[in-house]
């Protein structure tokens, strides 16, 4: 004791009426420390049960002991529910442990007292542990911090896809037909603010909700969204409708959804106002039956191009001269096109064919020249494996026109037996090229592996090329349209590679996973996107 502190002798007799309680005032922790705020207390009961031992064991002794008496609220429940017994001994406002003295508040006490050491080892203890118990939860709260990162690489899988269900589900909730898709993180979504130094490589990295069998839809605007000086003009432009017609309606609400595809703050995306305005034009396309995709993607070029088409008025077509030069015989058509179909869909999308007709009575030839907005190329039937290089050969083939198909010679003045054959005269910037699987009767379905060129200017079209054209001309694959299933039943996905990254990405629907050059020839090929360099 310190000096100026007295002992106080209590017989043994007395001991009965004596309680000791302790107190430990701990500091509230947050939701995440409450296991360890539950550790911390355990230790402190269990000590609270070795002081109440030792008091026990101190009544059946009949020697004087000293008794260093203390109180203020208890923290063990046994020793609380005799708080009846204790109310006489003074309530304490401070603890010090140790050796430190307690200071009594109360006016009316004039003793001071000590903590026992047991008491002393226990708050120690209950110290380590809250100390620990706030180390786990600084990593809980860096561990959540982490998860909260945007991530640039959105559910990263190495496995191609293979699927051949079809997708009938309502959005949104969509289980996806493929075993390599994952469900996006809820990580993600927590995530409200995207760092702008981020966005770029997470622009366009947006999936579309199916909203009753429109992956046939969604395949194709991911392509053409990755068509980059399309987007890049719809992105500059002003969301409102241009005019009252229906294709200005299309492409006020295509330019809205290419703007919040692009934004970077976008997982997935509902189409259904792009979709109610497109089938209010075309009324098939108003319900939910499946439909093939290339036939959509002409008609919806074709109400972008209606809609941005600055049109002037043309004088009919005079007589064209057979003996013209075919450059110039083709230059003049095409102008004659461009002033009534004057767009930026124009400008990207259509080029020009020539058709050489040969008599073979009197060997003339005479040639015509048509536009073109892709290229439908033929299967070989007989082979299950082939190059896109043999499809072209196949288009581009001479033909026999015979029978009712003989046109009419001009040098002869009369029907002939004619050979037809096809090259390109115009190539477009950008170049779409239909796999031709499905029959005419769509009753069957081609399931050759077409091997096309997927990397950079990996495809040369110069011998597909009118003899005029001369040099390379070398396109870039950056977008793939697959069907997976058959006539009866199917899903489409697209592959499409992201102009600022260059890296590939599978879109299903509103799934978006990472895709591999490697694994972008499949049978499932049906419409592919290529890009002049």
């Amino acid at each position: 004791m310190r000096e100026g502190y007295k002992e106080k002798e209590i017989i043994a007799s007395d001991s009965a009426n004596l309680h000791v309680s302790a107190t430990i005032r701990i500091k509230p922790q947050s939701n995440i420390r409450k296991d360890a705020n539950a550790n911390a207390n355990s230790i402190m009961e269990q000590k609270c049960e070795q002081v109440k031992r030792n008091v026990s064991a101190s009544d059946k002794t009949s020697k004087p002991n000293t008794i260093l008496t203390w109180a203020t609220e208890n923290p063990c429940d046994d020793v609380s529910s005799e708080k009846n017994q204790f109310n006489r001994i003074p309530k304490r406002s401070n603890v010090l442990f140790g050796n430190d003295i307690i200071r009594n508040v109360n006016k009316n006490v004039t003793e001071d007292v000590l903590i026992p050491a047991t008491l002393n080892e226990a708050s120690k203890e209950t110290d380590r542990a809250l100390n620990k118990s706030i180390e786990t939860s600084k990593e809980c709260e860096d561990d959540q911090a982490t998860q909260l990162q945007p991530r640039i690489n959105l559910n990263k899988q190495q496995t191609s896809p293979k699927t051949n269900e079809r997708e009938d589900d309502q959005y949104p909730n969509k289980s996806p037909s493929s075993a390599r898709l994952i469900k996006p993180s809820l990580n993600y979504e927590r995530c409200t603010e995207v760092n702008d130094s981020l966005r770029n490589t997470r622009e366009g990295l947006c999936g579309l909700w199916n909203i009753g069998n429109t992956c046939f839809m969604n395949s194709m605007i991911q392509c053409l969204s990755h068509t980059r000086e399309l987007t890049s003009f719809l992105r500059g432009q002003s969301s409102s409708e241009r005019g009252t017609s229906k294709d200005h309606l299309i492409l006020a609400e295509y330019t809205k959804l290419i703007k919040n595809m692009w934004s970077g703050t976008q997982r997935s995306i509902n189409p259904s106002d792009l979709k109610y305005a497109f089938s209010s034009k075309h009324r098939m396309y108003s319900g939910s039956a499946q439909q093939d995709a290339q036939e959509f993607l002409r008609f919806f070029l074709d109400s972008l191009h209606g809609a941005l088409n600055a049109a002037i008025k043309r004088d009919p077509l005079s007589e064209i001269d057979d003996n013209m030069n075919n450059k110039d015989k083709a230059d003049m058509l095409w102008e004659w096109y461009s002033k009534a179909e004057n767009s930026m869909i124009k400008d990207l999308f259509v080029g020009q064919l020539r058709s050489t007709l040969k008599c073979t009575f009197c060997n003339m030839e005479s040639t015509m020249f048509d536009p073109f907005w892709d290229l439908s190329l033929p299967l070989p039937s007989s082979s299950s494996r082939c190059k896109l290089e043999n499809c072209l050969e196949m288009f581009i083939k001479e033909e026999i026109m015979d029978g009712i198909d003989q046109p009419t010679c001009s040098n002869c003045d009369t029907r002939r037996k004619c050979t037809k054959r096809l090259t390109i005269e115009r190539f477009p910037r950008y170049l779409v090229i239909h796999l031709k699987r499905f029959s005419e009767a769509r009753w069957s379905k081609l399931t050759n592996i077409v091997e096309f060129p997927t990397k950079n200017r990996a495809l040369n079209l110069q011998p597909y090329a009118s003899e005029d054209i001369s040099g390379p001309i070398y396109y870039s694959l950056y977008g793939i349209s697959n069907h997976m299933g058959s006539t009866a039943g199917g899903h489409y996905v697209a592959v499409c590679k992201h102009p600022q990254t260059q890296q590939w990405n599978e879109f299903n629907d509103n799934y978006v996973t990472e895709a591999f050059e490697r694994n972008l020839v499949t049978s499932n090929a049906y419409v592919l996107f290529y890009e002049r360099a």
